[in-house]
């Protein structure tokens, strides 16, 4: 039997970007969300650095965003 992992997707907020959101996708790749009128279709990379305090958001926030995932 093979074990399978599924990758969540995480939000944050970075407080020095307050009009982003960040999401970790599943493949654990982070991005900058605009709240848009597609705001997954608007996003841009993002690399956080180990001096950057990412703060969590509730789960519940993701309709906001239309994540494919």
């Amino acid at each position: 039997m093979e074990a399978t992992t599924k990758s969540l997707v995480s939000l944050f907020v970075d407080r020095a970007l307050p009009d982003y959101w960040v999401v970790r996708d599943p493949e654990g790749n982070f991005w900058l969300v605009p709240p848009s009128q597609s705001p997954w279709e608007n996003r841009r990379p993002y690399c956080p650095t180990e001096d950057m305090e990412l703060e969590p958001v509730p789960g519940h926030y993701k309709y906001l965003l239309e994540l494919p995932f």
